[in-house]
């Protein structure tokens, strides 16, 4: 089954777009490429593409679609009014897909809402409904027009799966119930029930679901050799369906070749060592390439655990699909392909990967035009079709606007990197401790002043020397030495650089701990310090006691609540202070009625939040009716914290010992 068509009218920020769906001479699809601006309608165009795939599996299987918990179930996509376009009485996204297979040349989906008579939009030209899609005028409606037969003959045969972004918060158009779904156990160690859609659609921490299933793929791949006098023998397996196997095994190691740039085969590790299970040898000499799975990049990982799924699905439907990768076919939607990869990922890696499943229709939402480089360069630019949203208009590569910006971006970072290294290095003699955020130092040079005259602690304090490295933010207000912009991706990227040349002393970056990112890159799998050699170490804060069940913090964590919430008088009669998440529920509003706050950062809100809530970035915390934003900016609380002046003279900081502690163990190796 392929798309043939959609149409979105007045959906979100889409007022109107149509998008005829490209194929090649021979049949194949070609890959479709969405790309725009943030808020142009990319991940809502996606969206309706995977409602579809959601309300077509509903037709055959009882469990692709999340039951309510009362009766029925519930849409993926939430039939809401909410969501059309701006003074718009309606919205309709209109899908036509087609297969050959099935001998079915329209198979449509249709989501509607608001007002608008069905004979009326079936008039204007732009599609052809049939009379089974049929709407009240007033209605919201949903349908799709196939077979239960049909329906499961699709998703028997075809590789149909959405991998979305690494987004905190759902969509507020996503039912709850399609959000953090567990995962599926793998085949070989499951039964199969009837009627039940057993690859899911939405692809989401598959990781040990990839690792179980190639662990199946190298198994079924080897074989058991008896010794008969002065030979040995292969046995207990026929040798053509060993070597079929074998292509499986290859046809993955392609992927995971493709990804290291060099060809290699996947070995296993002796189950004695506390290593895992697996390590990647190149083919040529038998050496070690990668001596773990758990040693990839963040960047290799996803991008292997996207088209590993891609393989795996096809072989769950039919272990032959693995066998042979031309051949596997359906409709793969990634959103933000890009995200996490390497910028040689995503020019070179990403569309080679992308050629060997040539029977796959891709749809992919960018902003990277390093990827669309690649398209052009690994299958030319008439193998594949981009469409800038909002209006779905087809662009060539090089009127992609992204261009320009990222241009104008390069020239800007490599500007900044210049100030960062020349701000290092006005540090030449003490260690020197980099952190991220412009706050983050004030804090910690905070603690410092008030730990050394700790008696648990002052004593071994007092003896260790380090500088921190002091700036202000890129835009802030005043005059100052040193204005950087260091954020979380900033400070990764300074510390992996800085560890390429030796280093003249010891250079320590500390990360919050609200990124998983970061967590994973610059703390060691001990949860200690991790050193990148060439005198450059790296550690995220370490977990205070009154944190352990909301890890996920930043440096003003450290302190209790109560502390965080300290009220300041900026000296214009009104008084601000830091706000927390949980103090809101997730339409903004106060969960304690009587302080009738209300908070713009919904996507920071909610019972389990634990965000700071500052006055910085635009966001506010208003009373209703009034403009005033009663939220403290981060950068005055750190600046009270640092100065100590009135209530901030007795807070607590002795949850910053084990922080300490760590730079003192680094600074003695």
């Amino acid at each position: 089954m392929y798309i043939k068509k959609i149409y979105d009218n007045n959906v979100g920020p889409i007022k109107d777009a149509l998008i005829t769906f490209p194929f090649n001479s021979d049949g194949t699809p070609k890959p479709v490429i969405i790309v725009g601006e943030n808020g142009s309608g990319k991940s809502t165009l996606l969206s309706n593409i995977v409602d579809a795939f959601y309300e077509i599996a509903g037709v055959a299987f009882s469990n692709a679609r999340q039951p309510n918990e009362n009766e029925g179930y519930q849409y993926y996509k939430a039939i809401s009014n909410a969501q059309i376009h701006l003074g718009e009485p309606y919205q309709v996204s209109y899908i036509e897909f087609a297969d050959e297979k099935e001998k079915l040349d329209s198979i449509s989906y249709i989501f509607k809402s608001g007002t608008i008579d069905f004979e009326e939009y079936r008039d204007n030209g732009r599609v052809i409904l049939n009379d089974n899609l049929r709407w009240e005028l007033s209605d919201n409606y949903k349908s799709v027009d196939i077979s239960k037969h049909s329906a499961e003959s699709v998703f028997s045969r075809d590789v149909l799966c959405y991998f979305s972004p690494d987004r905190y918060e759902k969509p507020d158009w996503m039912g709850d119930r399609y959000y953090n779904l567990s995962d599926y156990e793998h085949p070989s160690v499951k039964i199969k029930w009837a009627n039940r859609l057993d690859t899911p659609i939405g692809v989401k921490n598959v990781t040990p679901s990839t690792l179980q299933w190639l662990l199946d793929v190298i198994v079924d791949s080897r074989c058991d050799i008896t010794k008969k006098e002065n030979s040995f023998n292969i046995a207990h397996v026929d040798i053509g369906e060993l070597l079929a196997l074998g292509i499986a095994r290859a046809n993955v190691e392609t992927i995971m070749g493709n990804i290291l740039g060099t060809e290699i085969y996947f070995g296993l590790n002796n189950r004695s060592t506390n290593a895992s299970r697996f390590c990647i040898k190149n083919k040529k000499d038998d050496t070690i390439v990668v001596p773990t799975l758990d040693a990839l990049s963040t960047g290799q990982s996803a991008l292997f655990n996207l088209f590993a799924t891609i393989v795996r699905y096809a072989d769950v439907k039919n272990i032959n699909n693995s066998l042979r990768l031309e051949d596997i076919s359906g409709i793969v939607i990634i959103d933000e392909i890009e995200l996490h990869l390497h910028s040689n990922l995503q020019r070179k890696v990403l569309p080679q990967l992308i050629t060997l499943f040539p029977k796959v229709q891709f749809v992919i939402s960018t902003h990277s035009p390093l990827f669309l480089l690649g398209m052009d360069e690994y299958l030319g630019s008439d193998k594949y079709e981009i469409y800038q949203m909002p209006d779905a208009k087809m662009i060539t590569s090089e009127s992609f606007s992204e261009f320009q910006k990222a241009y104008a971006y390069f020239e800007e970072s490599n500007f900044h990197e210049r100030k960062i290294r020349e701000a290092i290095d006005k540090h030449q003699r003490k260690p020197l401790i980099v952190t991220e955020g412009a706050t983050d130092w004030k804090h910690l040079k905070a603690a410092y002043k008030h730990l050394i005259e700790n008696p648990d602690c002052g004593d071994w304090l007092r003896k260790i020397e380090f500088d921190f490295l002091e700036y202000e933010p890129e835009n802030g207000k005043g005059d100052a030495p040193i204005r950087l912009k260091m954020g979380e991706s900033h400070l990764r990227t300074l510390c992996k650089q800085s560890s390429f040349i030796p280093q003249s002393r010891k250079l320590i970056f500390i990360a919050d701990r609200d990124v998983s990112e970061a967590v994973r890159e610059l703390n060691s799998p001990d949860g200690n310090f991790k050193e990148w050699g060439n005198n450059v170490f790296s550690f995220c804060l370490p977990i205070p006691e009154h944190r352990t069940e909301t890890p996920a913090i930043c440096i003003e964590h450290y302190y209790t609540d109560e502390e965080i919430k300290t009220p300041i008088d900026l000296g214009d009669g009104i008084v601000r202070r830091l706000f927390i998440g949980n103090e809101f529920d997730k339409a903004g509003f106060s969960v304690r009625k009587e302080d009738d706050y209300f908070c713009e950062d919904k996507n920071a809100c909610g019972e389990k939040s634990i965000a700071i809530i500052d006055g910085s970035n635009h966001k506010k915390v208003i009373h209703p009716r009034e403009e005033i934003n009663y939220a403290l900016p981060k950068m005055q609380f750190a600046e009270k914290t640092l100065s100590g002046e009135g209530k901030f003279a007795t807070f607590d900081f002795s949850k910053f010992i084990p922080l300490f502690e760590i730079i003192r163990d680094i600074l003695a190796e």
